[in-house]
């Protein structure tokens, strides 16, 4: 099974490299050093005006807790293993068990970089930065690793049912909560006790004869569908193809777009947009955080630079749609003008990353900064119109 576990590890980094090399190309590592910069900035200026109240602790604790739940148990199993890796059940326990450690790399960064981003909110809260700061850190990485036990019992049948993930997240937000009143290491103990109860009563079940190789396939093919979507938001990805769901809430859009001949590329591409699960959900996430990250931001330029970084991320990821209905031969056989697909795609693009300019423009609104409001939205328009009618002609000749 070690060799077993080498092998599949070694296949599964390369092909995860391969697509993390396109996904951070260096338009996109230029966007993320801004947007964390602008973060970070933000987070500073929110730091300076905080004072102990009593909602701060609570909601730290929420944030912190939230993040127990990046990660989830990483088996690398294949389809094919449920039949073939049948006789050796028994050893198969030995590939889990590191498919589990193995799944506390990733997990215990982020919850580490979130221990380091409390640092000063526990310097508010009165708290030793230092011996504060690191046991905080522990007590959520020893927190993701029970998550990750009782993610790995939960492939076995009848192993502690009762035992879910929210009892676990719930443990975790009271005694982060508790702990912020005194001190992080309150949080360490409890942690480490329940951590060390698991290990010390999981033995008994991992029988053999329990696990559910049919639950272990589907999740892990779950899994890796979520994590190629993500990477299917910057290239393609071979065999992988979005939901379309009906949302029939969403009709009186449609129907607003006329139902005659000279409209019909229009009404697919509003039709795709609309269910397709690949772009609306990408449309609304991005405007939702860009105007979360718009709100933190006091300074213009920076502010009107990352309204454009928002409207070109989103503008940039509405692309691949332009050629969604190519292998559809249908769509060859319309009786339409040749010029009538490119200006519809334009015009979509041109109305959504409007409307995300004035999304975007709703963030510092909120806070009552309106000329940064107003040049959000000046700078959003101007750009989207540029790129709905300049870049995207231009691309669709290139391809």
């Amino acid at each position: 099974m070690g060799t077993l576990w080498r092998t599949r590890l070694r296949q599964h980094q390369k092909q995860q490299f391969k697509y993390l090399q396109l996904v951070f190309n260096d338009h996109f590592v230029l966007v993320l050093v801004i947007l964390v910069g602008a973060l970070l900035y933000g987070y500073s200026q929110l730091v300076k005006t905080l004072v102990p109240a009593w909602w701060l602790r609570p909601l730290l604790a929420l944030i912190l807790t939230a993040l127990l739940s990046f990660g989830q148990l990483a088996t690398l199993v294949a389809p094919a293993d449920g039949t073939f890796l049948l006789p050796q059940t028994s050893a198969f326990a030995k590939f889990l068990f590191k498919a589990r450690r193995y799944s506390l790399l990733l997990p215990s960064v982020v919850l580490a970089l979130g221990a380091l981003a409390s640092v000063p909110l526990l310097a508010v809260l009165k708290i030793d930065p230092l011996s504060g700061g690191l046991t905080l850190a522990a007590a959520l990485i020893i927190f993701k690793d029970s998550d990750l036990w009782l993610a790995l019992i939960r492939s076995y049948q009848g192993a502690w049912p009762w035992l879910r993930r929210v009892s676990l997240l719930v443990v975790a937000f009271v005694s982060v909560t508790a702990a912020l009143y005194w001190h992080p290491a309150l949080a360490m103990v409890v942690a480490l006790a329940l951590d060390l109860t698991l290990r010390w009563r999981i033995g008994e079940h991992f029988a053999p004869e329990r696990l559910d190789w049919l639950t272990l396939i589907a999740n892990e093919a779950k899994r890796m569908d979520r994590l190629y979507r993500f990477y299917n938001l910057f290239t393609d990805v071979p065999g992988l193809s979005g939901g379309v769901r009906r949302r029939r809430w969403l009709d009186g859009i449609a129907k607003l777009i006329r139902p005659n001949h000279r409209h019909t590329w229009a009404y697919l591409y509003w039709r795709g947009f609309l269910r397709q699960t690949t772009y609306l959900g990408l449309y609304v996430r991005l405007a939702l955080v860009g105007a979360a990250v718009l709100m933190l931001l006091k300074i213009w330029w920076l502010a009107g630079l990352v309204g454009i970084l928002f409207v070109y991320l989103v503008g940039f990821q509405l692309l691949p749609l332009a050629g969604a209905y190519d292998e559809n031969v249908f769509a060859r056989l319309y009786p339409v003008s040749p010029t009538q697909r490119p200006r519809a795609f334009q015009h979509l693009t041109g109305v959504l990353l409007g409307i995300l300019a004035v999304l975007l423009a709703v963030g510092p609104a909120l806070m009552g900064r309106w000329l940064i409001a107003g040049l959000v939205l000046a700078c959003g328009a101007v750009f989207a119109g540029g790129f709905a009618y300049w870049y995207v002609p231009w691309r669709l000749q290139r391809h």
